[in-house]
């Protein structure tokens, strides 16, 4: 089992104190050796140096020096004692068989065996993760365990391309998981002071199998099929005691790398928009100093992205009196480029540690499209838009930032700075032509040219000091950010030069001159804003062990806003706001073996977007006029977070969760719609009584005792209470519309693994909505969506690997009978391995009954909108992945 020592504490002049028996730590992989900890309670009381004495039959005895500076000290950390081995012994191997427990409790962390997932021959790190009992994986990465958010992915205790989890979750291969960690990581000032000190993070810790914990590994995947789909992957690391560098490349017209999914979590509305290429690669190293505390690291990531585009909205919006309607078919054909480099620099030692962060990225992109508009009333059309777009844009940033943090004594004293800038620079040009059917309004052709240029610079400055009291601290600290936000929007008629050719709409006249004569002064403007924001915080942390054994930590921030707003257009505004927010916050929390919870409440506060304040028309688009709003009101958020999770036997845990979101002012955007001409006036304004609330319930549970199926259940309430503002052209003012959703869903699923050959799943969600108005027109809404379906994996002869899924996903009760419908979703996946392992040949069936529907219905306090666009088509595709792992020689 490892080592297990006596450990002694003595006074300098070697009088024992007490004796306890070091607990062993368990290792993420066999790398050799054993490491073991060991606690002496309240056995020192005064202050002067003592010794450790360590022993062990078989091995040296060892001594370890270490010193209590202050009576105020609540834990004396002591350095890392080696011991060597004197005889060694020979022992005979043991074989145990057991059956493959999914997820086990020690302590708060949880540990996912990733040995006793059946998954599809190569699958990445999402596939298995999406499996994870109490783990949700969202299409932007995020993941969340058992209702809380994972804050940081780490690769054997690294973060891998930082900042990017989809990196490491789509390059890196399943196979090489040996566990997965979850758990709260200490952050620089527990290390420090060698104690809680309430800045733990919520990390998921893949830790990966010995054979890939050293040594080179990679992989290599071509595809081709049906419908011209394509893709060709590449994924490589080395990893060893000094260095980590890992590389990737990734080619697809996939949309993003949408595959056949084969665990029944799609739905049709999870379609993306369009048809995406993509080309993206990337280079990472790591090189560490000293120890794994201490590192430099660079990490480079380029991507090219075309878009093709194509939907056809129609759009109703809630208006007293009668609604509007909108039909809109568009096509739109982009490209982008973007480079990043993120470089660290990390030095971790006893008594200090500095990080210092680079950021580096350019993106690129231009593209063109074409539009086709028609708005009506109830009844009539009023007018119809033909529009041409071409545009090119281009966006750089530069971010670099220092955390520092020294230990004195007992206490801490931090210091940070950060600076970061970006401009960004946008033309486009617009050629529309607008045709009013009603209201006697001539036709309306305008060839439009915008300039947008914009600069922001930040300057950020932090100090604060840590004064600990045993398991008690209190941290003043001050901070202070300056932020510059430079803008301009340029509007350039060129319609009004005299003989301009309307073919060639995306061209600029030769000369400057013609350029600035056809500049439209009453919708073009130029701004400056200055902040200046000072911060006063006192931060309160206590671990309360005696009370509920967990920590309390209060935070109570004072921060005095100071905003300038420098307006240049039609005419020149100038205008301030000054305030002071107080901006508290609470969190307590438990984490144990057997119950975990969390409670969190919040207050913030800001202004609102300075240009939606200033008086201001802007009639650009004459089918929408924009005006501003001086009277916008600061914005206040209140947050109200509660989450438990209870952890039983047979892999058992329930969770509950609950949150509160109100805003206070929030701004909405009042329109007023002119039924003569179709015309709307958009402005802002500020509206209370915005408020969401959210109760879930997570239940699994292992059903007999060989821990062979697996049950889970997640329900959940949701209620969103919005409040917009609308009205029509001869109101005396605008009304409010209000409109109260409720969302009741629930998630079941029975997983059966019989062994490493078969394994099943059925699964079923149900979301139901209630969507209530007392708006006079609006028709209240009951309606389902809901899915059934059943997942395989089953080895058949000659080693074919066959993994598939069919989903049946309903939609009923919705006034509009296209709405309701039925769609069948099978996809497949047949696989079989070579030459041991290394090749694998994949032959995977996306959407075999072509019914994954690219329509989308959203319903909200505004409106209903109905979409379409162009989306992958149904395919099927041969792939070979060679994979290879190259570990050092022993010596």
């Amino acid at each position: 089992m490892g080592v297990t020592a006596k450990i002694t504490l003595m006074t300098a002049d070697s009088v024992v104190i007490d004796t306890v028996t070091a607990q062993i730590e368990e290792m993420p992989y066999n790398i050799g050796y054993n490491k073991a900890y060991y606690v002496f309670e309240d056995a020192v009381t005064s202050k002067g140096k003592y010794i450790i004495k360590a022993e062990k039959e078989g091995y040296d005895v060892c001594y370890m020096n270490c010193e209590l500076r202050s009576t105020r000290e609540s834990y004396i950390g002591v350095k890392q004692i080696r011991m060597t081995k004197i005889i060694e012994h020979e022992l005979k191997g043991v074989t145990v068989i057991a059956s493959k427990v999914k997820m086990v409790m020690k302590g708060d962390t949880i540990v996912y065996n990733a040995n006793a997932f059946n998954l599809a021959e190569g699958n990445m790190l999402d596939a298995l993760i999406a499996r994870l009992p109490g783990a949700k994986l969202e299409k932007d990465g995020r993941i969340y365990v058992n209702g809380r958010f994972i804050q940081s992915l780490l690769v054997n205790g690294q973060e891998f391309f930082s900042g990017n989890p989809k990196l490491a979750l789509e390059n890196l291969p399943a196979y090489t998981v040996n566990k997965i960690k979850v758990y709260n990581k200490a952050g620089t000032r527990s290390r420090l002071m060698e104690r809680n000190m309430g800045d733990n993070t919520y990390v998921m810790d893949v830790r990966l199998k010995r054979e890939y914990a050293t040594g080179y590994m990679g992989n290599l995947e071509a595809g081709g099929g049906t419908k011209k789909r394509y893709k060709l992957r590449g994924f490589s690391m080395k990893f060893s005691d000094k260095e980590r560098m890992g590389s990737f490349f990734n080619i697809n017209n996939l949309n993003d790398n949408q595959r056949a999914a084969l665990t029944g979590k799609w739905s049709p509305q999870d379609v993306g928009d369009g048809l995406l290429t993509v080309k993206n690669a990337g280079l990472s190293y790591v090189r560490f100093l000293n120890n794994e505390l201490s590192w430099v690291s660079t990490e480079n990531t380029w991507e090219h992205i075309n878009t093709d585009n194509e939907s056809i909205t129609h759009t109703q919006t809630y208006l007293p009196n009668g609604n509007s309607f909108l039909h809109n078919h568009s096509k739109q054909l982009n490209k982008s480029d973007r480079w990043e480099s993120r470089n660290t620099l990390s030095i971790k030692g006893s008594t200090f540690s500095t990080t210092n962060l680079l950021s580096v990225s350019y993106m690129r992109n231009n593209g063109f499209g074409n539009a086709n508009i028609i708005t009506s009333n109830e009844t009539t059309k009023l007018n119809a838009l033909l529009s041409k777009n071409s545009f090119e844009a281009s966006n750089f940033n530069f971010d670099f930032s220092t955390g520092n943090y020294v230990k004195y004594i007992t206490d801490l004293i931090r210091g940070d700075f950060s600076v970061s800038y970006n401009r960004n620079n946008q033309k486009q040009f617009m050629l529309n032509g607008i045709q009013y059917m009603q209201g006697g309004l001539p036709n309306d052709y305008r060839n439009n040219y915008f300039d947008m240029p914009n600069q922001k610079l930040k300057l950020s400055a932090s100090v604060g000091y840590d004064f600990n009291i045993r398991e008690t601290t209190l941290a003043p600290s001050y901070s202070y950010t300056y932020t510059y936000n430079k803008a301009s929007n340029l509007l350039y008629r060129l319609d009004w030069i005299a003989g301009r050719d309307i073919n060639q709409f995306n061209v600029l006249p030769s000369t400057s001159n013609v350029l600035l004569s056809v500049l439209d002064n009453n919708n073009s403007y130029h701004f400056n804003e200055y902040r200046n924001e000072h911060s006063f915080n006192l931060r309160y942390f206590k671990f309360c062990k005696k009370l509920f054994d967990g920590e309390l930590t209060v935070n109570l921030p004072l921060r005095l806003l100071n905003a300038d707003f420098h307006y240049y257009g039609v005419s020149e505004q100038r205008f301030s706001r000054r305030k002071l927010f107080f901006e508290p916050n609470i969190q307590l929390s438990h984490w144990g073996e057997d119950v975990s919870w969390d409670f969190t409440a919040g207050i913030k506060s800001d202004f609102p977007t300075l240009l939606a304040t200033v008086d201001y028309r802007s009639d650009s688009d004459p089918l929408n006029i924009r005006l501003g709003n001086k009277d916008l009101r600061n914005l206040h958020h209140y947050d109200v977070n509660a989450n438990i999770t209870f952890n039983g036997e047979k892999e058992q845990t329930i969770s509950l969760s609950a949150n509160y979101h109100r805003t206070d002012n929030q701004v909405a955007y009042a329109l007023i719609f002119d039924n003569n001409t179709g015309v709307s006036t958009i402005y802002p304004t500020s509206v209370k009584g915005n408020w969401k609330t959210k109760f879930e319930v997570e239940f699994k549970r292992a059903l007999d005792k060989a821990n062979r199926i697996l049950f889970s259940n997640d329900f959940s309430t949701n209620y969103n209470h919005c409040v917009d503002m609308a009205s029509v052209v001869g109101s005396t003012a605008s009304q409010r519309s209000i409109v109260d959703n409720w969302k009741f869903g629930d998630e079941l699923k029975v997983n059966y693994r019989l062994n490493d050959d078969y394994e099943f799943t059925f699964h079923t969600g149900l979301n139901y909505y209630l969507i209530r108005s007392k708006r006079f027109g609006f028709e209240n809404i009951n309606a389902s969506d809901y899915n059934i379906g059943l997942n395989a994996q089953i080895v058949l002869p000659w080693e074919l690997q066959l993994t598939t899924d069919m989903t049946m996903f309903a939609r009923r009760g919705y006034q509009q009978s296209e709405m309701n419908t039925t769609d069948w979703i099978w996809n497949i996946q047949l696989a079989r391995t070579f030459l041991k392992g290394h090749l694998t040949a994949k032959l995977q069936g996306f959407d075999l009954l072509q019914q994954l529907s690219n329509i989308r219905y959203v319903i909200n306090s505004q409106g209903r909108t109905e979409s379409w666009n162009n989306n992958i088509p149904r395919y099927v595709m041969f792939s070979l992945a060679w994979k290879f792992n190259i570990n050092p020689k022993k010596k």
